[in-house]
């Protein structure tokens, strides 16, 4: 889950998700490694196997490919794909094969020369295994064979290495790695290599979160810190997991952890406040989020939730700098169009909060907070008050349970002189835990007198 900003501009207001940018599952020029476009043709119809009649495919290759890489000390696994896109979006699999055809020629006599041993993994993906060779000399062949088959097909190869041993991974294991740097190498352009590292299990882990198995993505991310402890890209797409998971705590050491190799890392910022947020530490979600704002300029949500959290805070005048920054990047957002009228609002900016709560409710008519907003709004200026007591009986009517928006219908009758409804009005408002006491004890007095 890499860190560009310019991909976060998701607006996270109506619901609490976590801020974090994945990693792209393929790269521009070919569909990822595990999504072949066919599966690899099979019997007496594949040409490949009327030229090689012991060709291992699919589940068989690699099966054999992990009995050949154990039978050695040391090997390197190579999946190499045809990437070229005249060869992938040719729909005649007559005038393909041929080709296909060219580049197993090519690797058949790398392998033979090289004592390595090669199958089919799907339709365009072969796999090589090199017995008692390291990453290097694996490297230095798989460089000479995509030379080769540009210059006699015509036909670019994508290669992924990986190497024997490597942490806990069994040879069966390793064969599979060799088509995560596989997918790794796709982000390169045609022709592009990749060895299996940290980066190549990123990746894999973001295909295993994008398919919800978010105990794989975990598994794939721990195994990256193994690789490279200080990855601050891995680091964060752990804690996002652990986050999902509802795990806090866990969520945020990662997060923390992240922090302490690159302090201004903004995805990490972000997502530490808002694990902290759901931990109910408001405090340290704001230190995050201060600090993540100025980095962030250009990222709707870190302005949005500092703005959010500061007018929440009762602290409008530090809030309305990013809620306007969030309105400015998100215009046509009603939630956020709707905080910049509460930010104003709160400083008495009447003139001020009346135009972005009018929007807001152009983008939707039945927002309660900016109906019961703008009813505050000319009950201030003492303009429009039949429109202003609709607006805030409305807001009543959607939001029933909301003690500010009572005790502002309850103002707007009492000035409308329905004394009665406005009692009503501010006892609701007291209940709902709204300081209505003056209110209700000066409408009560009003009718003792008038009953005396």
């Amino acid at each position: 889950m890499t860190s560009d900003p310019r991909g976060l501009n998701r607006d996270l207001t109506a619901t609490q998700h976590f801020l974090y940018s994945k990693t792209p599952a393929e790269g521009t020029h070919a569909p990822p490694c595990d999504t072949p476009p066919a599966t690899a043709p099979s019997g007496a119809d594949d040409p490949l196997r009327q030229h090689y009649p012991g060709l291992r495919c699919g589940e068989a290759y690699g099966v054999r490919a992990a009995e050949k890489g154990a039978a050695a000390a040391l090997f390197t696994a190579i999946a190499l794909r045809i990437d070229t896109a005249a060869y992938r979006h040719e729909d005649d699999r007559n005038r393909r094969q041929p080709l296909r055809l060219k580049v197993a020629q090519a690797i058949d006599k790398a392998c033979a020369a090289n004592n390595a041993w090669w199958g089919v993994m799907t339709s365009d993906i072969f796999g090589c295994v090199f017995p008692e060779k390291d990453v290097a000399a694996a490297l230095a062949i798989a460089k000479k064979l995509q030379e080769q088959v540009n210059a006699t097909a015509e036909l670019s190869l994508t290669i992924g290495l990986a190497a024997f041993p490597c942490l806990k991974y069994t040879p069966a294991d390793v064969i599979e790695n060799a088509r995560k740097a596989l997918a790794h190498a796709f982000f390169m352009g045609p022709g592009g290599r990749a060895c299996f590292d940290a980066v190549s299990l990123n990746i894999s882990g973001d295909r295993c979160y994008d398919a919800g198995d978010i105990d794989g993505a975990i598994d794939e991310f721990r195994n990256a810190l193994r690789l490279d402890p200080r990855n601050v890209n891995v680091l964060n797409s752990l804690g996002v997991c652990f986050g999902v998971k509802q795990n806090y705590p866990k969520a945020l050491t990662a997060f923390e952890t992240a922090l302490k190799i690159n302090a201004d890392e903004i995805l990490a910022l972000y997502n530490a406040g808002l694990v902290s947020l759901l931990m109910d530490k408001r405090d340290k979600a704001l230190q995050f989020w201060l600090k993540a704002a100025p980095l962030g300029k250009d990222v709707f949500e870190l302005n949005f939730q500092a703005g959010k959290l500061l007018l929440e805070s009762g602290q409008p005048e530090k809030a309305q700098k990013l809620i306007e920054r969030a309105a400015g990047l998100k215009p046509e957002s009603a939630t956020v169009q709707r905080l910049l009228g509460e930010t104003y609002l709160a400083q008495r900016l009447v003139d001020q909060a009346i135009p972005p709560y009018k929007k807001a409710l152009r983008l939707h008519p039945n927002d309660a907070p900016s109906l019961s907003g703008l009813g505050r709004c000319y009950e201030l200026k003492n303009e429009n008050l039949d429109i202003a007591l609709a607006f805030c009986q409305q807001s009543v009517e959607i939001t029933p349970d909301n003690g500010r928006f009572h005790l502002r219908l309850g103002r707007l009758l009492k000035k409308n002189g329905q004394f009665d409804k406005a009692l009503a009005a501010f006892k609701k408002a007291e209940a709902l835990g709204e300081n209505a006491r003056e209110s209700i004890l000066a409408l009560e007095d009003r009718d003792v007198e008038k009953a005396s």
